[in-house]
């Protein structure tokens, strides 16, 4: 019985070894999706467009034309590199160094300047770009702050064209006309290019790349400044012996001497072209040219400006002194029309003496044009007035006129 027994406990033992031997594997654990990306974020990176995903970076792509903003790094002789936020430094090269010098020189280490993308990557994988335009602008600026306070700047000579001068301010291209160069320049314009002087501003449109300079307005105001202390030699109503200095669209300028402290100065004054003749004058060089040598009548002095006003048609007879024994009322007299205007028709009976027909003495559609010789009818004399009132003269009898 014993023995049995223990055979029972041997059976029994072995089946629980049996049991623990075919004991099923516990199933691998599931990983969340939060730890795999954990696992996947630490992958190594494989190439540079992985490593900036990682890294959250972006680099700017550019291309040729682009508009891109720089920060100054570095300003050497041949070069200025920028850094524009790309994976290289931009550079400005020498060649638009030394065209735009002048402007550059203004430029230092940290300044913020817009640029152009010339090309997108050289061969020393650098982006080469150009700041003209962003230099051009701030020039443009500058310019209409130099107008406004009538400051001087530097221009250079480059050619002589019709008219005048082309001139180049830091890279912009200006003109000065011929008008408003001082008398040695304008016989030297065959020499000028390369040379520098100083000008005013007296147009600037950047919008129609309009530039405009006077050369004459830095001489005058010197000139100004001097004559204004010779003006006390000057006396209002004199008539003097002057000479014609220059003609332009808007009068002559005449120079005559005066004598203070036993010597004699030059003073300059303007025949304006409404004191060349009693007629209208619409251009002055029928009239004048410079060289005429004649006689003047000094009819303004202002202190405050040092300018001179003279005149040659008040040293001539005023036709409208005896104009009432040449045009008696109800009379008629022919004449040449002048300029028509909204309001009527001027006539020019003799030379500085103007009639006019108003426009409702006009029949619509017969209206004479300027240049036409006409007849008219003298309706009323006003000599204190310097009017008279003119109709246009019957060309054909009414009916029943006998």
């Amino acid at each position: 019985m014993a023995k049995t027994a223990k055979s029972d406990e041997s059976v029994v033992h072995s089946k629980k070894e049996a049991k623990e031997e075919v004991k099923p594997q516990e199933a691998p654990k599931k990983s969340s999706p939060t730890s795999a990306s954990a696992t996947a974020g630490k992958k190594a990176a494989t190439s540079m467009e992985e490593l900036l995903k990682s890294s959250g970076y972006t680099l700017k792509g550019i291309k040729k034309g682009d508009t891109v903003t720089g920060t100054i790094t570095r300003i050497a002789a041949r070069e200025i590199a920028l850094n524009i936020g790309g994976k290289t430094e931009g550079v400005v090269m020498d060649r638009e160094l030394e065209t735009y010098k002048d402007m550059l020189s203004h430029l230092k280490v940290g300044d913020t300047v817009i640029c152009q993308v010339i090309v997108a990557e050289n061969d020393r994988g650098q982006s080469v770009l150009s700041i003209r335009k962003s230099l051009l602008e701030k020039r443009w600026e500058k310019l209409v702050e130099f107008q406004k306070a009538g400051e001087p700047v530097d221009v250079v000579l480059r050619e002589q064209v019709r008219g005048g001068v082309l001139v180049d301010y830091g890279g912009i291209r200006g003109y000065i006309p011929l008008s408003q160069l001082d008398a040695a320049l304008s016989k030297q314009l065959d020499k000028v290019s390369g040379r520098r002087i100083k000008a005013k501003v007296i147009e600037v449109e950047s919008a129609a790349n309009r530039l405009v300079f006077s050369q004459r307005a830095i001489t005058e105001e010197a000139a100004l400044s001097k004559q204004k202390e010779l003006l006390d030699a000057v006396n209002v109503d004199s008539t003097v012996e002057a000479t014609i200095t220059g003609v332009a669209p808007f009068g002559a300028f005449a120079k005559f001497s005066v004598e203070k402290d036993g010597e004699k100065h030059d003073i300059e004054g303007l025949v304006h072209i409404s004191e060349i003749a009693w007629e209208k004058v619409d251009d002055p060089n029928q009239y004048l040219k410079s060289g005429d040598a004649l006689k003047v009548k000094v009819i303004g002095v202002d202190a405050a400006t040092g300018k001179v006003t003279l005149s040659l048609k008040q040293l001539l007879p005023d036709p409208w002194e005896h104009v009432m024994d040449q045009f008696e009322k109800d009379s008629q007299v022919k004449g040449k029309v002048t300029r028509t205007t909204p309001y009527g028709i001027f006539v020019e009976l003799t030379p500085g003496v103007e009639g006019l027909i108003h426009i409702s003495k006009v029949t619509p559609g017969t209206e004479p044009k300027a240049g036409d010789e006409i007849t008219c009818l003298v309706e009323d004399v006003k000599p204190d007035q310097r009017k008279i009132s003119l109709s246009m003269a019957l060309t054909e009898k009414p009916i029943g006129y006998r």
